[in-house]
């Protein structure tokens, strides 16, 4: 494979960009890092004219389950597992400035991506299999049928190279029976969990496992660990800032 200029995560889910940001020592932000997003609707969210915005009758507030619960986004069909405050487990009451927050925070980083691959010759985007949602009923008790169900890699591939240019390339890192699959723009590579973990990982860092999977799949891929020097530019990095005033974004 291709050595990249620019890595980012198109999810589904934080154990993806962990690992990421493990692997390649970054902590740069894009929009799909920390929600937990079924591909049809990732790709929605990127299609020409997209613009992120939230309203409070977007969002539900699930029901706990374990000890925890997270926030649905009925319309863009996604969890903000981690965009807003909680008291332990349990998310808090949602404030309109928290919700404020999100919007300029998620403009910014979708910019910020978009910024991104117009600068980057050689992106790599990776993803922790194709996540086909909840077709059988969403985390409010309702149903998404047009954003929910399983899109094989080869689809998940050529629709996201036709959004977001041929130049993409696409690794699809799965866990089980082992198989690799190249195909045009793009390769899907399944590693069995051996059980091995990290014996250093952080205290409630333990969703970033099987750390091996992904370690043995860029090795097989050829990516190398370490920072990719992708600089930011300049202008992008301003208008960003001037986007999200007092918004962290990484």
């Amino acid at each position: 494979m291709h050595d990249p200029d620019l890595v980012f995560s198109l999810g589904p889910n934080c154990r993806n960009t962990w690992n990421l940001r493990h692997h390649f020592e970054t902590d740069r932000a894009y929009p799909f890092d920390w929600w937990i997003t079924p591909a049809k609707s990732m790709l929605a969210l990127l299609e020409p004219g997209f613009r992120f915005q939230v309203a409070r009758e977007d969002l539900a507030v699930t029901e706990p389950a374990d000890g925890t619960n997270s926030v649905y986004n009925r319309r863009l069909n996604l969890l903000h597992h981690h965009d807003f405050d909680r008291d332990g487990a349990l998310v808090r009451p949602i404030a309109e400035a928290a919700i404020e927050r999100l919007n300029a925070k998620y403009t910014a980083l979708f910019a910020r991506l978009w910024a991104d691959l117009a600068r980057a010759e050689r992106p790599l985007a990776v993803l922790n299999g194709s996540f086909g949602g909840w077709p059988g009923g969403t985390p409010d008790g309702g149903s998404n049928p047009a954003l929910n169900g399983f899109l094989a890699p080869r689809d998940l591939v050529a629709a996201l190279r036709g959004r977001l240019g041929a130049k993409l390339r696409v690794v699809v890192v799965e866990i089980g029976k082992p198989r690799r699959l190249d195909l045009d723009g793009g390769t899907v590579i399944r590693l069995p969990d051996s059980g091995a973990r990290l014996p250093n990982l952080p205290p409630g860092q333990g969703y970033a496992e099987p750390v091996h999977i992904f370690q043995e799949a860029f090795a097989a891929l050829g990516l190398k660990p370490g920072p990719l020097g992708l600089r930011e530019d300049a202008a992008a990095s301003l208008a960003i800032s001037n986007n999200t005033p007092r918004v962290r974004l990484a």
